[in-house]
């Protein structure tokens, strides 16, 4: 008694490494370069203040998804690269499957309804292997994969890819 077999430390060792990425699933950084993205409202692990504020670094850590398709706004396919929502919203341990999307011209418009597990919807950093300038309405937009998934070619899904994103309001 009061001793442990090697099995029951293995078990125990291997228990403690299960349970490592919990502690930390949703803790990001605080910004260590200029602030791309402010998420706001029920938050889990804020990063400064109240709010979880993200640079591109942080960004650009997260799994990456890249997809080609037209959108309503050019001619030829364009290919984007970003974050998935699903997977940015699951990085921060929300619940939440709705947000208002704020652009840098103080556009606001609330994305709900959206299947985000169903549809790679991104915030895109990259146009075409490059970073979005704000003078090419970046440096972060909402993009949706239109020719993959033609059903999400609606009015009011160009609506929602909001362009020049700066915050995202968690409701």
């Amino acid at each position: 008694m009061g001793y442990m077999s090697k099995t029951g430390i293995g078990i125990l060792c291997i228990q403690m490494i299960a349970f490592l990425p919990m502690a930390q699933a949703g803790e990001l950084p605080a910004p260590s370069s200029a602030v791309v993205l402010t998420i706001t409202g029920p938050l889990e692990h804020p990063n400064v203040g109240d709010e979880l504020q993200l640079d591109m670094d942080t960004l650009e850590s997260l799994p990456a998804t890249r997809f080609t398709t037209l959108t309503p706004w050019h001619d030829e396919p364009q290919q984007f690269t970003g974050v998935r929502l699903s997977t940015l919203l699951k990085s921060i341990d929300s619940t939440s499957n709705q947000f208002v999307a704020v652009g840098l011209d103080d556009y606001k418009f609330t994305v709900a309804d959206l299947d985000f597990n169903e549809y790679p919807v991104i915030i895109a950093y990259r146009h075409n292997g490059e970073p979005i300038s704000v003078r090419n309405l970046g440096p972060l937009r909402i993009i949706m994969p239109y020719s993959e998934f033609p059903e999400l070619r609606t009015q009011i899904n160009e609506s929602r890819s909001v362009w020049q994103l700066v915050k995202m309001e968690l409701l």
